[in-house]
This record gives structure tokens, C-alpha cells and sequence, in this order.
């Protein structure tokens, strides 16, 4: 992180301790509805899909209001609704208003994960984003790793104390922020263009402009295609070895594959990424694609063995820890300089594929041979590559013309 600017630090930061905030209390929001409001799976599964659903949705105008207001008015925003969306959960008197205020939750999360992007965008020279976006991306996963682990801690003192420390963390940070970044000047370094700023587009204008970008969709694409293979991967390993064996063995590995997942993350992510160059973000995504291929080939053979288990997880991360900050920088080589937060948000709807991932594969687990899961996840991974390929061939073109 050496030669960051101040605000990126301290977003960073930020983005690791709100991460925390979510590691504490998210993994176990579904114990804490079913046990006090005494719902039936299958409505906890309602309002946790609805609720990310218009988090995910609401990412689009996110994107607008990154481009259109000041990114600190923001930050301070999104994590301030995001810190009170947890101290109002423990309290409210029925599930419509939890359904309500987790939606809130994840709209905050979004608006604030789309202007950090922005940031990165703004403050850094190209040669810097890539890692400032895989740096973050392994904060995150420190982050969810502590979180989980201290809210098991803490949940056995009260089921209320995870929600009021994801409370406190979160403003705890907006005070942080307010106080650190008070004498860092609002706008950014001209680090590569010294022209003057171009006008920003209205929502109309807007919308148009992301819905007529080929480059864009076909990129968005291609990242829908890719969460459906790693977004949930923890939640179709577990269904499939529920099918193939039984909880115990099923429970082993699952823990077994998250820590190395985690460690692999961790532990690479930073190495891999100082050699990404935009230049070569292509081939550096066939690559993490043929990580993907190889590490769902070992999911399907591993059989009875932990040890190939591990292996094939091993592969799987590698695939993971290329293609997400990859997929970030596509969208910044396209963006206009006026309206990187849109093209962001418009990129965050790819998380809808993470939504998909249990649905499609379920299905496939109810009613095709247990192989043919992985199958269609090997699938989805080369479409979503042939997607990639298809924006970069003519986000090429267009850059060739201009």
C-alpha cells in the first residue's frame, strides 16, 4: 500500500473494519430470524433474496449518485444508513420491517462499495487501481474471517450484541473518517488528464448511455456468468455433498475448503495482482478461467478424499483472486471519466448471479445425475469468457477509432 494516497488508505480501512461489522452479524442473520420471529425456512429465504435483490437492483441509481454528488457526502451516507440498518434490526416488531431495513442494509453496502470504486478511479493512476481493487478485495476477506469468528464469540453472550457492534463499527468509522480526512482537499490529483471536467448526464441520459453500450453489457455478462461459479461456491459444494454423502463429511470438507479458500485469497492476491497489467487483462482472465475449469473438474472427481478436496479449492481461489479485480478493471478501461460510479453500478448487477448460483443448481441437483452441476458451472465460466472476449474485441475497435 506504499505510495497510496490518504483517502484511499483510509477507505481501505474503512472497508475492512465495515466488513467486520458484517462478518459479526450477516453469516447468522438466518439463525437470528428463524429463532425470534419463528419463521419457516422457505420465508427467511424470501426476505433475505428480496432484500439483496433490491440491494442489488438499487445499485443502478447508486451508480448515478456516485457520478452526481460529492463521494465524501456519500461515504458518510451510506455507512451512517448502514450502521443504523443494524441497530434497528434487533428491534423491530415484524418481519415486514426487517425486510424493509435489510434492504436498506444492502442498498447502503452498495452505494458505499460502488463510490469506493469510484474513488480508487479518481485518485490513482491506472498502473495503481488494479491493486488497490485486489487489496481491497483481500481486506474484505480478512475482514469476513474476524467477523465470523467474533460473532460466534459474541453471540453466545446475546443474540442482540452482534447487531449493536456492526452498529458501533459502522459509526465508529463515520466518525473516523470525519476526523482523519478533515485537511485532505476534496478533489483529486490530476494524475493523467489536466482538461476541464465533462458535464455530468442526467438519469435519463444516464440509463441511455449504459443501456446502449454494448461494451458494457456484453462485460456485465460476462461477470453474471461469473458469480454463478464462485459467487455462492460454499453453497452449492454443500448441496452437492449432502446429495453425494452425508452432513458429517459434508460439514468437514466445507470447513475445510473456506480456510484454505481464505488463505489462498489472503495470502496471493496481492502478489498476483502487481503483475496485472491492463494491457493484458485479457489473457490474465483466460487464465483465471482455466483455474476455474481445472478447480470444478476436481469438485466433480474428488470422491471420498479431503486431500482433493483441498487441491481442487486450492485451484478453484487461484481462479477467484484473478478474476474479480480483472473484472473491475475492464469496466474502469471503458468508463468515461464522468461516469465511472454508473458503469459501476451497472457492473454490480452481476451480483444477481450469486442469486441465481442456488436456484440453477439445485435444480440441476434435483433432477440430472450430480456431475451435471459442474458441468453447467464449466459452462458458464468459458460463456462468461467469450462475453469478456466479445467487450474487449470491441472496446479495442472503438479505442483503435478514437
Amino acid at each position: 500500500m506504499k505510495g497510496m494516497p490518504p483517502l484511499i488508505l483510509a477507505l481501505l480501512t474503512s472497508s475492512l473494519v465495515l466488513t467486520i461489522g458484517r462478518g459479526v452479524t450477516l453469516p447468522f442473520i438466518t439463525i437470528y430470524l428463524t429463532e425470534h420471529y419463528h419463521l419457516l425456512p422457505k420465508s427467511v429465504g424470501i426476505i433475505l433474496g428480496a432484500s439483496l435483490a433490491i440491494g442489488i437492483l438499487s445499485s443502478l441509481y447508486g451508480g448515478y449518485l456516485v457520478d452526481k454528488f460529492n463521494h465524501r457526502t456519500l461515504i458518510t451516507l451510506s455507512i451512517s444508513s448502514f450502521g443504523l440498518s443494524f441497530l434497528l434490526l434487533p428491534i423491530l416488531p415484524n418481519v415486514t420491517g426487517v425486510l424493509l431495513v435489510l434492504a436498506l442494509l444492502n442498498a447502503s453496502y452498495a452505494l458505499l462499495s460502488i463510490t469506493l470504486k469510484a474513488c480508487i478511479a479518481s485518485w490513482l493512476p491506472i498502473e495503481k487501481r488494479i491493486k488497490a481493487f485486489s487489496m481491497n478485495y483481500t481486506l474484505v476477506n480478512v475482514g469476513w474471517a474476524v467477523g465470523a469468528s467474533l460473532g460466534v464469540w459474541l453471540a453466545g453472550y446475546s443474540p442482540m450484541l452482534p447487531f449493536v457492534i456492526s452498529g458501533t463499527l459502522a459509526f465508529g468509522t463515520v466518525l473516523s473518517l470525519a476526523w482523519g480526512l478533515r485537511n485532505i482537499p476534496h478533489t483529486p490529483p490530476q494524475t493523467e488528464q489536466e482538461h476541464k471536467p465533462l458535464p455530468k448526464p442526467n438519469l435519463r441520459q444516464t440509463l441511455s448511455i449504459l443501456t446502449h453500450d454494448r461494451r458494457l453489457i456484453y462485460f456485465t455478462l460476462g461477470s453474471t456468468l461469473g458469480s454463478i461459479v464462485f459467487g455462492q461456491f460454499a453453497g452449492y459444494l454443500s448441496q452437492y455433498l449432502i446429495l453425494v454423502s452425508d452432513a458429517t463429511f459434508a460439514y468437514k470438507i466445507i470447513g475445510a475448503v473456506m480456510i484454505t479458500n481464505a488463505v489462498i485469497v489472503i495470502a496471493f492476491q496481492y502478489v498476483l495482482s502487481s503483475r496485472m497489467k491492463q494491457n493484458t487483462l485479457l489473457k490474465w482472465l483466460c487464465l483465471g478461467t482455466l483455474f476455474f475449469i481445472v478447480g470444478l473438474l476436481g469438485f466433480m472427481t474428488a470422491g471420498q478424499s479431503v486431500l482433493f478436496w483441498i487441491i481442487a479449492m486450492v485451484i478453484f481461489s487461484f481462479g477467484e483472486l484473478i478474476v474479480i479485480p480483472v473484472e473491475y478493471m475492464f469496466i474502469d478501461f471503458i468508463a468515461p471519466e464522468n461516469m465511472k460510479g454508473s458503469y459501476y453500478g451497472m457492473q454490480n448487477l452481476s451480483n444477481l448471479g450469486g442469486a441465481i448460483n442456488p436456484v440453477l443448481c439445485g435444480f440441476l441437483l434435483s433432477y440430472a445425475a450430480p456431475p451435471v452441476m459442474f458441468i453447467a458451472l464449466i459452462i458458464a465460466a468459458i460463456a462468461g469468457l467469450l462475453f469478456f472476449w466479445m467487450g474487449h474485441r470491441l472496446a479495442t475497435r472503438m479505442a483503435v477509432k478514437i
